[in-house]
């Protein structure tokens, strides 16, 4: 999965979905692939600060691999990897494969609804 993750971004189109003050959204709407009622797509998280996870990791930006599901209003993360740089340049300083990820509910209102209807109309 780890490689999986580093070729699908090697050639991501980001689309900017939003920011807060802390960080800015995106999705790779190339990465798409869908298994019946099952989406899955690259998400990332890019920190408008370096965050530090320890005195000696810095973390620029975070790459996900989000799966939704169209026919119920949940998500589950699949993997992510975190980089030192920001829009995942740099090293790469953590990646983790969730072997059996938990469905959490999307909110109403929430940028998982909004990436959950813009990947499920597709």
């Amino acid at each position: 999965m780890s490689t999986f993750l580093l070729a699908g971004s090697a050639q991501a189109e980001w689309l900017a979905l939003g920011r807060s003050e802390n960080f800015r959204a995106y999705m790779d709407q190339k990465s798409l692939q869908r298994n019946g009622d099952l989406v899955q797509v690259f998400q990332l998280m890019d920190f408008v600060t370096a965050q530090w996870a320890d005195e000696r990791t810095v973390v620029g930006s975070i790459k996900t691999l989000v799966e939704y599901d169209c026919g119920q209003p949940r998500s589950r993360t699949i993997a992510l990897e975190a980089y030192s740089e920001q829009m995942g340049d740099g090293r790469m300083v953590a990646t983790e494969r969730l072997p059996n990820p938990e469905w959490e509910g999307v909110e109403p209102g929430s940028m998982s609804e909004r990436i959950r209807r813009m990947v499920c109309a597709k």
